[in-house]
């Protein structure tokens, strides 16, 4: 590996633990510093929607916008007011997300054949979106109990689908991040598009069938 390889590594690996004890941190310690997180994500992902250029094959209407990261990161600050305040179900959710991720990456680049959308993101196959979906139902599974391993397979799925919208949204206005606010990582809507359409189906199906 290059010199300039070595780097990006560590800076991805760098920022990545900062990112994870930070969402971890704030969510963990009390629903004030979980509902003020969610809010400056909000606003953050906010700002580089409207700061992306327009880009030639732009034709997303700005009042897309409370259909895309406001409503999902809202839904978390919601949860957030709920009395007692219980950190675990919000961080069962992120360590879902997270974990679609991860399981997509693992199972996906040794074995991924059949690509997902290629036109939109040439690096998501089937196979990785299997990986995902098992390791998000794996995590449901430990944190809520093994009748939630359906929650998980579906925030497994949603989380996709809010990567592959946002892969779209950035392809038609050229970029290749959103934004250079976490280095080696991209923008703030880089590492929680997996949250746009899962976080408030998590959390409205959460209150149906959580006890």
């Amino acid at each position: 590996m290059s010199e300039n390889g070595r780097s990006e590594t560590w800076t991805r690996a760098l920022t990545g633990s900062v990112f994870v004890v930070v969402v971890m941190g704030a969510v963990w310690h009390s629903p004030w510093s979980s509902a003020v997180l969610w809010d400056v994500v909000a606003i953050l992902a906010w700002v580089e929607w409207f700061r992306a250029p327009k880009g030639p094959n732009s034709k997303w209407p700005t009042a897309l916008l409370f259909l895309f990261p406001v409503p999902a990161l809202a839904a978390l600050h919601w949860m957030c007011a709920l009395q007692p305040y219980d950190p675990w179900p919000i961080l069962s959710f992120v360590w879902m997300i997270w974990a679609n991720d991860t399981g997509a990456y693992l199972v996906g680049k040794p074995l991924g054949k059949h690509k997902l959308w290629p036109s939109v993101s040439p690096g998501k196959s089937w196979e990785g979106f299997v990986g995902g979906v098992v390791a998000s139902a794996g995590v449901a599974w430990a944190t809520l109990g093994a009748e939630f391993w359906w929650l998980g397979a579906l925030m497994g799925m949603l989380s996709t689908a809010g990567d592959l919208t946002q892969s779209a949204w950035k392809r038609r206005r050229g970029m290749k991040d959103s934004g250079t606010l976490l280095p080696g990582h991209g923008g703030i809507l880089d590492r929680f598009d997996g949250f746009l359409f899962a976080a408030p189906v998590y959390v409205l199906l959460y209150c149906i069938f959580a006890p």
